[in-house]
């Protein structure tokens, strides 16, 4: 079955509403409504970058990088803590919070968007994966369902 959601040409979106957007969709159930919510905002072209995943080219590249880190953190919640805007620049800084077996892990994240012609060019996210990396080999229960996330092409959501 493919999984693929169709992203909605005419959606776009500024810099000055980004930010909320972006909170909004973080709240959403994941996978599914969190990628019909950001996927027609973001770029045909578009490049996102995050630590431990490869780069994602594109939106079929970037929808399958995060139903993979969905495959990991299927609970993960996000509260934006603070944003930043400089032209068509944001940068959104986050608190994560996601369960590993019986363990809460929490690690802090900054993302920088770039944002032109409404759409989602380049994503970068940065934080320190430590704490993510610690929880997962703390827990060897969790390491198949880690190497699924990083290596699946088509990662299973059960």
């Amino acid at each position: 079955m493919d999984r693929t959601l169709p992203a909605q040409a005419g959606r776009l979106v500024t810099p000055a509403d980004f930010p909320g957007m972006f909170a909004e969709g973080w709240g959403l159930p994941k996978p599914d409504a969190f990628l019909a919510h950001f996927l027609p905002v973001i770029d045909t072209d578009a490049t996102f970058r995050q630590p431990t995943f490869p780069d994602a080219h594109g939106l079929a590249q970037i929808e399958q990088m995060f139903r993979r880190f969905f495959v990991l953190f299927p609970d993960l919640t996000v509260t934006v803590c603070g944003f930043a805007i400089a032209g068509d620049i944001v940068f959104i800084e986050s608190g994560c919070a996601a369960t590993l077996g019986r363990t809460t892990v929490r690690f802090d994240v900054c993302d920088r968007f770039v944002i032109r012609n409404g759409k989602v060019v380049e994503r970068r996210s940065f934080s320190d994966s430590l704490p993510v990396l610690l929880a997962v080999l703390a827990r060897p229960a969790s390491w198949p369902r880690a190497i699924r996330a990083r290596t699946s092409r088509k990662p299973d959501q059960t």
